[in-house]
């Protein structure tokens, strides 16, 4: 993946991407489609980290307001990282084509280093305000990635609707 990545993703989302969408083959529309579906993964996979950081660090400042052990944090992990918010109706979901992010991966957006560095080791050194600090940004950071990908989404639904137009007259 490019150094700037950041530079892909938003050339995906800004208008100028669609222009011309008409005008391309259905080759060229589905190039376009699974570039999307790439950059999509990428930053779902950014925005699961931060949100899984987020849950660590709210749950070692529970901890530390409870008078509890790190090796209680340590032994929640499973249940603090569990995925159990409520799943979205099947017809509004997504399914993903790429399972993962591509594994050069390199975010340069300006947060991202809060799901590179060693936080999470220093977990039970860092101040209260350090952790405080530390889960403002990764809020941050977390709605940064979700702003990008509801813009994604559009763009991505844009393009079904091409494709999809395309294969109805094409079998109409």
């Amino acid at each position: 993946m490019p150094e700037d990545h950041h530079r892909r993703t938003d050339a995906v989302i800004e208008p100028p991407y669609l222009d011309g969408l008409d005008d391309l083959d259905i080759d060229g529309v589905r190039a376009k489609h699974e570039e999307c579906l790439a950059v999509e993964t990428e930053v779902s996979y950014v925005r699961r980290l931060a949100q899984a950081r987020i849950d660590i660090v709210e749950a070692e400042l529970d901890r530390r307001a409870s008078g509890g052990t790190f090796t209680d944090l340590m032994a929640r992990l499973p249940q603090i990282l569990a995925d159990d918010t409520p799943r979205p109706a099947p017809a509004s979901s997504r399914l993903p084509r790429h399972l993962g992010p591509a594994p050069d991966i390199q975010w340069r957006r300006g947060l991202e280093h809060l799901i590179a560095d060693a936080t999470l080791v220093n977990l039970p050194t860092l101040s209260e305000e350090e952790l405080t600090t530390t889960l403002t940004q990764l809020r941050e950071l977390e709605h940064q990635v979700s702003v990008t990908r509801r813009a994604l989404h559009r763009v991505i639904d844009s393009i079904e609707a091409n494709l999809a137009e395309r294969l109805k007259v094409e079998h109409a």
